[in-house]
């Protein structure tokens, strides 16, 4: 049975589009009705107010690092920010020379959503890490190394969890079991996004926790808001092609109703959050910034929210960029056997020069510390 989803975004949520955008010819800074603001731009518009023989000299104007901005005032005057621009982008982060923007997915009319794909993904890492352990010899089968055919020598060495995922859910995609959960698109309102500075907590043991130097500037939906999607879980389709065809995967009881998915996404949210609550409680001390604690105060809000979830109808999520690696795998190679000598290496760049350090031992967060990423799911009746 199709259900109607309610989707809140309990923080900031960024789906990349997988567009960098440049400040000055791809977004510029403007005032609205006393608010400082990005206007993404629009070519036509621009090309519609400065006129076709001022083509060149827009060409130019960009060659040169000038703003589109100063080339609209220049040949339109009178024209405001908002005559030219394609979006308008909340300025919650200050913009700066140089920087770009990390674009959010729009649909071909403009709005921002959450695709469901993404929302399916993050369900599926739920599931996987909740009973990845009933995989034997899962260490073996994240090893993916690839030898040489001939010499039989170490080409290359990583990890993946695609062969538990085949054993777990099925060994291709028409046998997977999550064929059988369809989830649609999470469209909101018209062009509302905010422009927010990420930066990292990062665990060092020098100049403190609180890592600005690598700061990006990200275009993302805005906390509190709200909208539907529509959800599938399939049971009869399943059970129909399970007689069928005996490859396809076993339905785990955990997706055999909402209500038991629901349980299962809150179940391991808790789970990694109780996991970064205790981690950074014994850190927290070692930084003088204080910004642990503010981290560990939003941790500890998010799991009051998912605490209070009304249970089998409603449930957290972490989506999309600042996740984080526990949430966006699921945590559960850290339980395995090979995981500091395996996983970690192929995981973390220069690992060699960090082998004093856990993994992860980063954190995204805004410029405020804020979180990102965390979503309410609630079954409409």
């Amino acid at each position: 049975m199709k259900k109607i989803v309610k989707i809140e975004t309990l923080t900031s949520v960024h789906i990349g589009s997988g567009e960098v955008l440049q400040i000055g010819s791809d977004f510029v800074k403007g005032k609205m009705d006393d608010d400082y603001v990005l206007a993404v731009v629009s070519p036509e518009k621009v090309l519609n107010l400065i006129g076709e023989e001022h083509l060149q000299d827009w060409v130019v104007a960009i060659e040169r690092k000038e703003s589109t901005g100063n080339v609209v005032k220049r040949f339109a005057p009178n024209a405001k920010v908002e005559d030219y621009a394609k979006r308008i982008v909340c300025e919650w982060s200050v913009a700066q020379e140089r920087d770009t923007l990390k674009e959010h997915i729009h649909n071909g009319q403009g709005k921002p959503y959450i695709p469901g794909s993404s929302i399916k993904g993050a369900i599926r890492t739920a599931i996987l890490a909740s009973f990845a352990e009933n995989v034997n010899d899962a260490e073996t089968k994240i090893d993916d190394s690839i030898k040489d055919k001939l010499t039989g020598e170490l080409k290359k060495k990583k990890a993946n969890a695609n062969k538990v995922e085949k054993e777990l859910f099925g060994r291709d995609p028409n046998n997977d079991v999550f064929r059988f959960l369809q989830v649609g698109d999470a469209y909101f309102g018209d062009s509302y996004t905010v422009a927010l500075r990420m930066v990292n907590i990062n665990e060092r043991t020098s100049r403190g926790f609180w890592d600005v130097s690598k700061s990006q500037l990200i275009e993302a939906l805005c906390p509190e808001d709200e909208t539907e999607f529509e959800m599938k879980l399939n049971i009869e389709g399943y059970n129909k092609s399970k007689e069928r065809c005996s490859t396809i995967g076993d339905l785990p009881m955990i997706m055999s109703s909402y209500e038991n998915l629901f349980e299962t996404i809150n179940e391991h949210t808790i789970s990694l959050l109780d996991f970064e609550i205790d981690y950074w409680r014994e850190r927290s001390d070692m930084d003088d910034s204080d910004k642990v604690e503010s981290y560990l105060e939003k941790i500890e809000s998010i799991k009051k929210k998912v605490l209070k979830c009304c249970k089998g109808k409603e449930c957290v999520l972490r989506i999309g960029h600042g996740s984080g690696w526990n949430f966006i795998t699921g945590g559960w190679a850290r339980d395995l056997d090979n995981f500091e000598s395996l996983v970690v290496p192929v995981s973390r760049p220069n690992n060699q020069n960090y082998r004093e350090y856990d993994f992860p031992k980063t954190r995204r967060v805004d410029h405020d510390c804020e979180l990102l990423g965390f979503v309410k799911l609630s079954l409409k009746e």
